[in-house]
């Protein structure tokens, strides 16, 4: 709930969202589905950024503190990767 409140009042777009949810500090991983939308939604113009923002975001900030979180981004971004040409290049 308050994960979801503060998507509201951060006025985060629905795949921002969805890479907050899949690099969460939870001791369990993303489901399949959610990482596999986030690996698509890397091919769509508008939305490719917004992910890649978030990502650097939750990578970068607090990541002494969330070592859980960096390791998911990682995993998160491998998988787009395969996905999205464009992402390779980025993370050259």
């Amino acid at each position: 709930m308050l994960r979801l409140c503060t998507n509201v009042v951060m006025n985060y777009s629905e795949i921002e969202s969805k890479v907050r949810e899949a690099t969460n500090d939870d001791s369990w991983g993303p489901s399949g589905q959610l990482m596999g939308e986030i690996a698509k939604s890397t091919f769509m113009y508008e939305q490719f950024p917004e992910v890649m923002n978030m990502l650097w975001t939750r990578m970068l900030k607090d990541n002494k503190k969330n070592w859980r979180r960096v390791y998911k981004v990682q995993c998160t971004a491998h998988l787009a990767s395969y996905f999205h040409l464009q992402m390779r290049q980025l993370l050259k």
